[in-house]
């Protein structure tokens, strides 16, 4: 199918949408990072299903490529507002908005009230979400968008912060009620101290003008536990609920880990480094069993910025380490490195704790390790079998806030 031929079909296949109203919605609950309660949930838009509308990415392309995005705005919101008649009580709402919007002719102030007012749905339940990205391109466009939703009594959050430019100029001329932290910040966030020092800055942040941060896109129990620690208010992510027709609650599971986690912190406030654990602070990275080749290593390393190194296991126990920078040079020096078995890269006497070591005696190991070791990872085991591994950032980092 040629180009024309291709705009014929998604120009059909959107008016379609628009005819038919066959927009779905789903909903992503947004939860407490202290005891696990749903504060609210983000409606999200699809296509019809096996479409090649489905997509929320596809569909909005289309419908900025056909001049259709007002319809498909005011779809997306009807449909979100309709479905949102059975929300629970006391749960917010939460709702995108293009701030180019406001902008088009057909514009018209005042229609989500007269949605809200059809369903019965309470006002004070809406939050409007607002991306950052969009307001770097036209922050005057953007500021005429949020004076507009406040006018109407409306509370707003500031989505995607921290993947544009505005940065922390934008929280501060907007006065929002959330700030959503974008997922790029939030992915590989326990393997990445710069990301984590930004985050507590937007925490500090939040925390002197009175806003609450939302963390999108957590995505393994490593990122929620970094989360958790830092002091982050809320989240939503797949890890803990994926998207779904229905609100949901937070699974039991989820709950108890969440709970578990701020104990921990808690008394960790309380306690010194003789007595906190190794295994407390351990992230739980994949690994790799000892027949696989030099070249799954490698892939993993350069495929994943933010791992330093990958544990060898053989059936779960660990049995040596690989470090990135040592099998990067490693490669440098030899011509037929990838030829080799992985036994001969990898480190064979890493450094090896339980669970139960004490912070303090942990440090002792670490720095009587040989000077080229000495920021390996430090690789933990629970009933003799692989747990997790602490980077020595972490573990300096750990120490620091215990002093």
């Amino acid at each position: 199918m040629n180009s024309i031929g291709k705009n014929k079909f998604l120009f059909e296949a959107l008016m379609d949408t628009l005819k038919n109203k066959s927009i779905r919605t789903v909903y992503q609950p947004i939860i407490s990072l202290k005891n696990g309660q749903v504060l609210g949930y983000e409606a999200l838009s699809r296509g019809p299903q096996n479409s090649c509308l489905e997509s929320p990415a596809n569909l909005f392309h289309a419908a900025e490529k056909f001049n259709r995005l007002w319809e498909v705005e005011l779809l997306c919101r009807m449909k979100a507002l309709e479905n949102a008649k059975n929300l629970p009580e006391g749960k917010l709402l939460f709702i995108n908005v293009n701030p180019e919007m406001i902008k088009d002719r057909k514009f018209k102030k005042g229609s989500t009230k007269e949605y809200i007012a059809k369903y019965g749905i309470n006002p004070t339940s809406i939050i409007f979400e607002i991306t950052e990205r969009t307001a770097v391109n036209d922050f005057k466009s953007f500021r005429k968008t949020i004076d507009n939703y406040i006018s109407q009594g409306y509370k707003i959050a500031i989505d995607d912060t921290g993947a544009g430019y505005s940065g922390l100029r934008l929280l501060a001329e907007t006065h929002p009620q959330y700030i959503k932290i974008d997922m790029e910040l939030v992915r590989d966030i326990d393997k990445d101290i710069i990301k984590q020092e930004l985050i507590k800055t937007f925490q500090a942040f939040a925390q002197i003008t009175n806003m609450k941060l939302i963390a999108e896109g957590i995505e393994t129990i490593d990122e929620l536990h970094t989360l958790i620690d830092i002091g982050i208010h809320y989240g939503q992510g797949y890890f803990i609920q994926k998207p779904d027709k229905d609100f949901v609650t937070t699974a039991p599971d989820v709950c108890e880990l969440i709970i578990r986690r701020n104990q921990m912190m808690c008394n960790h406030s309380q306690i010194d480094c003789n007595r906190m654990k190794i295994g407390e602070i351990a992230r739980q990275d994949r690994t790799l069993d000892v027949k696989a080749s030099i070249d799954e290593a490698y892939r993993m390393l350069y495929n994943h910025y933010n791992l330093q190194g990958v544990v060898i296991c053989r059936h779960e126990v660990p049995v040596g380490l690989i470090m990135k920078w040592k099998l990067y040079l490693e490669k440098a020096k030899q011509d037929k490195f990838f030829k080799q078995d992985l036994q001969k890269v990898m480190e064979n006497n890493p450094l090896i704790l339980d669970y139960n070591t004490s912070i303090k005696e942990t440090c002792k190991k670490a720095i009587t390790r040989r000077e080229e070791n000495i920021y390996d990872y430090i690789i933990i085991t629970k009933d003799k079998k692989y747990y997790g591994v602490v980077p020595v950032g972490t573990l300096l980092n750990t120490l620091h806030n215990m002093v």
